[in-house]
Order: C-alpha cells, then sequence, then structure tokens
C-alpha cells in the first residue's frame, strides 16, 4: 500500500494544455478522412479534373449554308471520377441558338459516374460556297468546358462515338465525323483573380465533314448561261446574201442581233439574281458567279463587235470581210468561253 501511494507521488500529471492539444489532433484525424476532397477523389485547386467525353449524332437537318445554319439532334455522355466533376450541365455551346437539353440521367458505375443527356438545337456554322457545287465543309458543334484548363479538361474517346448510318441530309453526303480538342484563350478572366494574363478553357469540336450529293442545281443555274451565249453565237453565224445588202437591211440585221443579244444580257442579269438567293457567299465571288460575269462579258465583246463591224461597213468597209471577221470572232470567243468555263469548274471540282 505504501508502494501504490509512493507511485502516485512521482507519477506526472498532463498539463491542461497538453489535453486541449491531444483532443485537437485527435478530432482532425477523425474529421480530414470524411471531407469531400477526401472521399471523392477531386483534385485540390492545383489539380486538374479529367472526364471523358462520347458522342451520338442521331439527326442532322436543316442545312442551309445562305442562312449560316445547321440543326442536329444528339446525346453526350461523360465518364468522371465523381459527380461534382460532371461538366455537362453547365457546358456552354458555344455555337447554339437555343439548345434544348434533357435532364441528366446520372449512372454510378466502377467508382465513376456516367451522365448522359440530348441535345436539340441549331448551330451556327460559317459557309465558304466559292466552289459550288464542288464545295466541302466541316460543320461544329462547340463544347466549351465550365472551367478553365487550370481545373478542368475534357478526354474524347471516338472509338465509342458514332453517327446515324441513316442519317441521309438532302442534298448532302457526309464524308467524315471525329471529335478533336482544343484550347480556347479569352483575354478575360471572368473575375478570377487568381489569374493574370487572360484564361483558357478546354474546348471540344465535334465535327462532321459535308458533301454536295448532286449537281442537279448547278445545271439549272448555268444552262440559260448557255443557252444565252449559244443564241448570240448563232446570230454572227448566218451569212447573208452573195450580193451586196442594201443599207437598210444591214441595218435592219444589226437591229435583230442587237436585240438577240440583249435579251441575253437580260437573262443572264436575272439568272444572277436567282442564283443569289441560292447560294450566298461572304467571301468573295463563287463559282457560279464567275461564269455569270465571264457570260456578261462576252456578250458584251459581242455588242461592240456588233457596233464596230457597222459603223466599218457603213463608212464604205467590205461587208463580206465584215461577214468572215465576225464568223471567225464567234468560234473563236465560243472556244475561250468553254475553255475558260470548263477550267474554272475544274479547278473548282479538284481543289
Amino acid at each position: 500500500m505504501a508502494a501504490m501511494t509512493l507511485a502516485r507521488k512521482h507519477l506526472v500529471r498532463p498539463s491542461p494544455a497538453s489535453v486541449l492539444l491531444l483532443t485537437v489532433f485527435a478530432a482532425c484525424a477523425f474529421w480530414l478522412p470524411t471531407t469531400p476532397a477526401a472521399a471523392t477523389g477531386i483534385p485540390n485547386r492545383a489539380g486538374v479534373v479529367r472526364c471523358e467525353l462520347s458522342t451520338y449524332i442521331s439527326d442532322l437537318y436543316d442545312i442551309d449554308p445562305a442562312k449560316g445554319r445547321f440543326s442536329a439532334r444528339l446525346w453526350l455522355w461523360t465518364i468522371c471520377p465523381d459527380r461534382r466533376a460532371d461538366p455537362l450541365p453547365q457546358v456552354s455551346f458555344s455555337n447554339a441558338d437555343d439548345p434544348d437539353t434533357s435532364e441528366p440521367n446520372l449512372i454510378d458505375q466502377d467508382g465513376q459516374v456516367l451522365d448522359q443527356v440530348r441535345v436539340q438545337s441549331s448551330f451556327r456554322q460559317d459557309w465558304d460556297v466559292r466552289d459550288f457545287p464542288f464545295d466541302r465543309h466541316r460543320i461544329e458543334v462547340l463544347l466549351t468546358a465550365p472551367q478553365d484548363t487550370g481545373h478542368f479538361r475534357f478526354t474524347v474517346n471516338n472509338a465509342d462515338s458514332q453517327l446515324n448510318p441513316e442519317i441521309r441530309p438532302r442534298g448532302w453526303r457526309i464524308s467524315g465525323f471525329r471529335l478533336v480538342t482544343a484550347d480556347k484563350h479569352y483575354t478575360t478572366t471572368y473575375g478570377d483573380r487568381s489569374l493574370k494574363h487572360g484564361s483558357t478553357y478546354n474546348r471540344v469540336r465535334i465535327q462532321i465533314d459535308l458533301e454536295r450529293s448532286s449537281l442537279t442545281t448547278f445545271w439549272k443555274l448555268t444552262t440559260p448561261l448557255y443557252l444565252a451565249l449559244l443564241i448570240a453565237v448563232s446570230t454572227f453565224l448566218v451569212s447573208s446574201r452573195h450580193e451586196e445588202p442594201a443599207t437598210s437591211e444591214r441595218l435592219e440585221g444589226v437591229h435583230s442581233r442587237l436585240g438577240v443579244l440583249g435579251g441575253g444580257l437580260f437573262v443572264v442579269v436575272l439568272n444572277m439574281q436567282q442564283a443569289d438567293d441560292v447560294i450566298t457567299s461572304f467571301n468573295g465571288l463563287t463559282l457560279i458567279d464567275w461564269l455569270h460575269l465571264i457570260t456578261l462579258a462576252c456578250l458584251l465583246l459581242a455588242v461592240a463587235g456588233t457596233v464596230l463591224a457597222w459603223r466599218w461597213t457603213s463608212r464604205g468597209g467590205s461587208v463580206a470581210q465584215a461577214e468572215r471577221a465576225s464568223h471567225h470572232g464567234a468560234w473563236a470567243g465560243l472556244a475561250t468561253y468553254a475553255l475558260t468555263c470548263g477550267t474554272l469548274v475544274l479547278l473548282a471540282a479538284c481543289r
């Protein structure tokens, strides 16, 4: 009994400060494993979250280069380490007019989260139709991440992304499909004071390659040009009688030829206005524009040749020589026209 009393006297009692410190350490050890960051595996501010993105294009319609639009219906899904990392509720469709998005379908699988949404919208697109109808286009659906690249990035899965094989856009043929990622830099920080030189966001480009599948519109727009030119050329190939025609007869023939040429000019100008309603280019003259301009130039040269021939014969020049010059000029002009237009069409088709 005496020994136990002696041991108690030599036992060191902990101070209140030590007890408080030990209590704090024990609370931290219990609390840290249960915090959201530790429990979910979401990287801290210095880390970058990555989510896998795939898509299925179920429909593609209302392709309208004149209005700079196309419409699409697609499914998007992401596979993320946690629900908090899921970007689909906040992702930005950068070129969509008014996207209609379905409610997210969240599925937990193998420690990750799958989110599926359906998106339907019209999308703005720049179209270069200068080579119509041989123009080829790469239309895009643009998705921008909700956080900058210091916090979030997409990883695309092209192997799991598909295009509905039954899609048949009217007048078009699909020649390619892919998903690519690219960073988009903005000079503003959007209020994030941790950023010093603007902000950069990861962007996914859902790309679809298109080609024209029919030349019907092209022939409808160009046939009036060829007919107008052929009729104009034929007026130069009609020979007069062997005897020298009277001045009144020659003048009547000139008036008739000028009337035909004027009608051809009217047809070409009217057809050009109709072509502008079908094909609108903001990047320069189209192939159709060049064909119209070349036809107009040939018809104007024919008018100038007719007037010059009349002036020469009215001043005593030989009518026979004027007719021979008209015949040769008509054939040379027709050959030059065919060669020039054929070269332009061939270059557009090969680009």
